[in-house]
């Protein structure tokens, strides 16, 4: 709950502190007095829009700041702690921000800088504000849709949105093949030709550098052949280099016995001869093994002639052919194969489809009970409120078209006089009777409510005498569970509150300014005297200020 408001300079308040109690407290003063701003503050606390303007005249910066009690092991103390923000006690929470002249904002929790954004996040378990113009805004049909959906169990809105989300994916990826598949025809008939050229040659990775070698290997042969043939003749025949060789070794190897300076000379030939001999060795072995084969020739240049046709075709390098064979089949596998795909994404479709209708028959099922329940309990407080014999109702109809929020058409009626029809509440319901169920509305939205406070700015505009007197005790049996703080110009509202400030506007030279006060039994007469006859106080209005005090007790 909400404890104490600081402000400075803000509107048309310098300095002000303020205490709140538990129960209900009444917001009261003369109209214009600035009833609201209290209103506005807590608002820029919870992370309202800032404005340079809310600054006072004359001042660099307001500066507001709000102590709040927490309720045990809550979601704001969960939060906080989440987001290591939590104070030293894990009771309280204390909320500040600086507003400058020049339209920018700062904003703290527990005395660390924070974004603006977890002001307002904080602020949604904390307190519930309903403006005085809620009512208006339940003509709008999303507004009635968001209304209903606060009233349901679990998260089955958070449910269908998934589905929802899960279900228009899948359609669009559906979509995107059946695209994709209605434009690949042409590729189609590309892919098969390049990749049956392709299939004839079956290129192997690392094949045509090996088909260049034994090609020329080939093209050559009796070319190679001849030259071993001889190389080994002119070795081994009677009259060739072995035998020469050794002739001339035997000469030197008698020369050496008489003189040694010509034995080194015989080692190298003797080295020389071994060589020249396995030389001739490996000549003999690889001419042996040399085949002409003019076929396999014939087969090679085919086979590379057809390399290089179909690299200059597809401006690549040979050796780059078994690459893009594979490229080729992969992609043509894909799209031969994009029927598959369609209808594994048709099957996915229609099963996020039937997800999305369960989840949504669930909400719709879930809104129709919430709405029965509304309904009764909306039309007995009308008959409290002035509306005897009138009718609320909230119609759950199927919706055109499927959406993000479910399938249903949300619509509240109402039926101002008896055996009336209930029409759509835009067309039928005046101000006075707008504002009344508008109240109804709002006090069972609060009854619901889990947030420690509950602030209500003039709602109860447009009733008065005994309505007004309901109105306050409803308020004052809300105030039994929640902290309630009300905006209000009705006696018998204020009169049912368990506290009344009063809000006083004073002038001076340098400028207006407003203070709001707690007031005391006999101060209090006083103010509601004033809400009840106005300036003129009479000891009429105060004794009939005296009797709606004594009610309310």
């Amino acid at each position: 709950m909400l404890h104490l408001i600081s402000i400075r300079d803000f509107a048309i308040i310098d300095r002000l502190e303020l205490e709140l109690d538990t129960g209900l407290s009444a917001l009261t003063g003369e109209t214009g007095a600035g009833k609201s701003i209290l209103i506005d503050v807590i608002g820029q606390l919870l992370g309202d829009r800032a404005d340079a303007g809310m600054v006072r005249e004359g001042a660099e910066q307001a500066d507001l700041s709000a102590e709040f009690a927490l309720p045990a092991k809550g979601p704001a103390s969960a939060w906080l702690a989440e987001q290591d923000l939590a104070a030293a006690d894990d009771e309280n929470v204390l909320l500040r921000r600086v507003l400058t002249r020049q339209g920018k904002s700062r904003a703290w929790i527990n005395g660390r800088p924070v974004a603006v954004g977890q002001l307002r996040t904080l602020g949604e378990w904390l307190v519930d504000i309903h403006g005085q113009h809620a009512h208006q805004q339940l003509l709008q049909r999303d507004t009635q849709r968001h209304w209903l959906d606060g009233f349901l169990d679990g998260n089955p809105t958070g449910d269908v949105r998934e589905a929802h989300r899960a279900w228009r994916a899948a359609a669009s990826a559906l979509d995107q093949a059946r695209e994709a598949q209605a434009d690949t025809s042409d590729r189609l008939d590309l892919l098969r030709f390049q990749s049956g050229e392709l299939a004839e040659l079956a290129p192997v990775q690392d094949e045509y550098p090996r088909l260049l070698t034994e090609q020329n290997q080939l093209a050559h042969g009796t070319e190679v052949l001849t030259a071993l043939q001889t190389a080994s003749q002119q070795i081994e025949e009677d009259s060739g280099l072995d035998t020469q060789l050794g002739q001339v070794l035997h000469a030197l190897q008698d020369a050496a016995q008489h003189d040694e300076r010509v034995s080194p000379a015989v080692e190298l030939l003797e080295s020389a001869r071994i060589q020249i001999d396995e030389a001739g060795d490996h000549l003999r072995r690889l001419a042996d093994g040399i085949e002409l084969d003019p076929e396999r020739l014939a087969e090679l240049d085919t086979r590379v002639s057809e390399y290089l046709r179909l690299a200059r075709k597809h401006r690549i390098d040979p050796e780059a052919l078994p690459g893009l064979f594979d490229e080729l089949q992969t992609e043509l596998d894909a799209l031969e194969n994009g029927d598959q795909t369609v209808e594994a994404l048709e099957a996915r479709e229609q099963q996020t489809r039937e997800a999305f209708d369960t989840a949504a028959t669930k909400l719709t099922q879930a809104r129709q009970k919430a709405a029965s329940r509304i309904g009764q309990s909306v039309t007995e407080t009308m008959q409290e409120l002035g509306m005897a014999g009138g009718h609320f109702e909230i119609g759950v109809e199927p919706a055109d078209k499927p959406q993000a929020h479910g399938v249903d058409h949300i619509e509240f009626r109402v039926a101002a006089n008896p055996g009336a029809a209930p029409q759509p509440m835009a067309k039928v319901a005046s101000g006075g009777e707008l504002s009344r169920i508008g109240l109804a509305l709002q006090v069972l939205a609060s009854e619901q409510q889990t947030v420690p406070t509950l602030i209500f700015d003039e709602v109860d505009s447009g009733i008065s005498g005994a309505v007004a007197e309901v109105v306050g005790r409803k308020l004052r049996s809300l105030g039994e569970r929640h902290q309630v703080l009300c905006v209000t110009h009705l006696a018998q509202v204020a009169a049912q509150a368990h506290q009344q400030l009063e809000v006083q506007k004073s002038h001076a030279k340098d400028g207006t300014r407003t203070a709001i006060q707690p007031l005391d039994d006999e101060r209090r007469v006083e103010a509601l005297a004033r809400l009840i006859g106005g300036t003129q106080l009479t000891e009429t209005t105060r004794t009939h200020a005296r009797e709606l005090l004594a009610s309310a007790g």
